[in-house]
Formats: C-alpha cells, sequence, structure tokens
C-alpha cells in the first residue's frame, strides 16, 4: 500500500479522443507535496505518512504547529492529511512527492470535501451563472463547483496496482539532503548498489 497526495483543484477542461469525443476533465495542482512525519507502530500504533501541501503564513500559526513544521524542516502547509503506508513504504520525511507518483492511464480513488453553505445557494449568495440549462445537465443547474478546494488521491482500492507504479512512490528529495544526489527513490538506488555489487 502506498502513499497519496494531496492536490489543489484548478478547475474544468476537456480533452478530445482520436475519434474525435470530448472528454470532461478536472485539472488538478499538485505542487510542493511534502512529507511533513512518519507515523509508527511504536509510537502511534499504526504506520502513515503525514504529508503537507500550500503555504501559510508563519505568523498564523500556533507554536506548537509552528514547532511540527520546523521538526520536520519544511515550510508551514495549508492542508494536511495522513496515508496509511506498509513499514517499508515509508518516504523520507521532508521529500516532495512528485505528479509521476501515478502512472499514465492508474486508477485511483478521489476525496474531497465541499463546504455546505446551508440554504442559500451560490446563485443568490454570491451571483455565479450556475450550470446550463441542457446539453447534459440534470437536476443541478444551481450546484456550484468545488474549484480551488483540496483533494486527496490514492491508488485505487478495488483495481490492481500497475508494475510500473514506482515504489515506495516517486519524489524529490530536498535540496539538503540531496546535495551531490541524483534525484531518485529507494528502489531506484537498490538497483545501482546492486550494479556496483556485480
Amino acid at each position: 500500500m502506498r502513499s497519496g497526495v494531496i492536490a489543489q483543484k484548478v478547475g474544468m477542461t476537456r480533452v478530445f479522443t482520436d475519434a474525435g469525443e470530448h472528454v470532461p476533465v478536472t485539472v488538478l495542482r499538485l505542487a510542493n507535496c511534502q512529507v511533513v512525519a512518519h507515523r509508527t507502530k511504536d509510537k502511534n500504533g499504526y504506520v502513515a505518512l503525514q504529508l503537507g501541501s500550500g503555504s501559510r503564513t508563519p505568523k498564523n500559526l500556533t507554536k506548537a504547529e509552528r514547532g511540527h513544521f520546523a521538526v520536520a524542516k519544511v515550510e508551514p502547509k495549508r492542508k494536511l492529511a495522513e496515508f496509511r503506508v506498509e513499514e517499508g513504504e515509508l518516504i523520507p520525511v521532508g521529500a516532495e512527492i512528485t505528479a509521476d507518483h501515478f502512472v499514465v492511464g492508474q486508477f485511483v480513488d478521489v476525496t474531497g470535501t465541499s463546504i455546505g453553505k446551508g440554504f442559500a445557494g451560490g446563485m443568490k449568495r454570491w451571483n455565479f451563472a450556475g450550470l446550463r440549462a441542457s446539453h447534459g445537465v440534470s437536476i443541478s443547474h444551481r450546484s456550484i463547483g468545488a474549484k480551488g478546494g483540496w483533494i486527496t488521491l490514492r491508488d485505487a482500492v478495488k483495481k490492481k496496482l500497475p508494475k510500473d507504479a514506482p515504489k515506495p512512490g516517486k519524489f524529490r528529495l530536498p535540496e539538503a539532503a540531496a546535495a551531490g544526489k541524483a534525484e531518485a527513490t529507494p528502489a531506484d538506488e537498490g538497483k545501482a548498489a546492486d550494479t556496483e555489487g556485480a
């Protein structure tokens, strides 16, 4: 079981297939998604990675929050999430998970939360235009999107992980730790060690 990632919704667009059909897609931004802490069986009773994404102004944090990010040597994050992983799938604290953590064609499970606005809809409250009156829109003409919202993505539970998916994941080490090292995953480092031993 690999770690997931935290991403931010940018908006919607569409892509065209070779047959000329258009497919609606959600555009996500995966930027500065870093490992903030490890949860271990000895200390916490379970194994997980705590990831953070986005940025916050340090003066708006509590002293405890500032200390938490200082220990990890990462800038304060706006959104935090935990992902359960196997013990051998831990990624170093401070490492930034990159988009090629997932491979082309891979199925993922996506989770997001939209904030309830009570009975005042977005069209009345913020003067939104709403959705189209026809052409594929039914029932939800007055609904609003989750643009700018935070979502989590992880490997699909009900689909097999592709063989070429990197384990424990694809990430970039912080500049200080990576000085003199090429960008690599632990799997790549293992391959290099095998080559050197041959």
